[in-house]
């Protein structure tokens, strides 16, 4: 059964890391509106893709529609590797609740449920959150904070120009001596070039959207490569939706990560969606904690 263990779980870490990655609806860590669009506030809770605990809910913006992740990876010899994640499933009604079905990827030949695995519902007037697994029948009952506490200061040395935690450590794993941060003059020497640019409006599933373009350009020896080394990221945002429909993230490193919205529906979801079904046992309250 261990050896299993990995195998499951790897699906869920990289459909999560992939959207932490591409930030697929509102931007990283400290974006204003989250990926599901339901809640906006300073800091997300689950990442990109998960509703931000502490906020106040996006009302008047009814939608539902399915999102599908796909990774492109080019190996030197030419070789094109490319995974869809499952499709995720998004619903907000006019009050601002919001539900969020996540299903994610069994490796081949694994047997498992064809439901989703994860179930979020949040509903900002009663300040509740609930986390339903559909296998067992549960949910889990927590209390959304009306205030985030403020962020805890960085440590030293954590924020460098360069993106690095610090200097590595020099003499051997017996006798190892930690250098400290680098100085300015050494990030300075390694901090990327950042540039943005405007794509302008096109429609995009039947709504209209604003894009827009980032390119990061690490210099030589940012983190021992020996090139100059561009990543592109790009992000098509509705503001009928008050989410982004598409996203798209170019790394050489790792490859090319597209998340798009598709089968968009402004029509109003059943109410039924945001209710925790009646043979579902409840776990009691606790208050959710925002993990920074």
């Amino acid at each position: 059964m261990k050896s299993v263990t990995p195998l499951l779980f790897a699906p869920v870490l990289l459909a999560f890391a992939a959207m932490a990655q591409t930030g697929s609806g509102g931007g990283s860590v400290g974006a204003v509106v989250t990926a599901s669009g339901g809640f906006v506030s300073n800091t997300p809770w689950f990442t990109a893709n998960g509703p931000t605990i502490g906020g106040h809910a996006v009302t008047g913006m009814p939608y539902s529609a399915e999102e599908i992740t796909e990774h492109v990876q080019t190996l030197a010899d030419g070789t094109h590797i490319t995974q869809t994640s499952a499709r995720t499933k998004f619903y907000r009604d006019s009050e601002g609740r919001t539900r969020i079905e996540r299903s994610f990827m069994l490796p081949p030949g694994a047997v498992g449920n064809s439901g989703p695995n994860v179930i979020e519902i949040s509903d900002p007037a009663s300040g509740t959150h609930y986390m339903l697994e559909p296998r067992n029948h549960t949910a889990r009952s927590m209390s959304l904070p009306k205030e985030l506490p403020p962020p805890p200061p960085p440590p030293p040395g954590a924020a460098t120009a360069s993106g690095r935690l610090g200097r590595v450590f020099a003499g051997s794993a017996q006798s190892a001596q930690f250098l400290g941060p680098p100085s300015a003059a050494e990030a300075a020497q390694h901090a990327p070039e950042m540039s943005h640019e405007s794509l302008g409006t096109q429609t995009i599933e039947g709504i209209p959207a604003d894009g827009s373009r980032t390119t990061i350009v690490y210099p030589v020896g940012a983190f021992g490569n020996d090139r100059p080394l561009t990543t592109i990221s790009e992000t098509w945002m509705s503001h009928e939706l008050n989410r982004s429909i598409l996203t798209k993230s170019s790394d050489p490193r790792s490859g090319e990560t597209t998340t798009r919205l598709i089968n968009i529906s402004r029509a109003e979801p059943d109410p039924a969606l945001f209710q925790v079904p009646a043979d579902y046992q409840i776990d009691d309250a606790q208050e959710a904690r925002p993990n920074r």
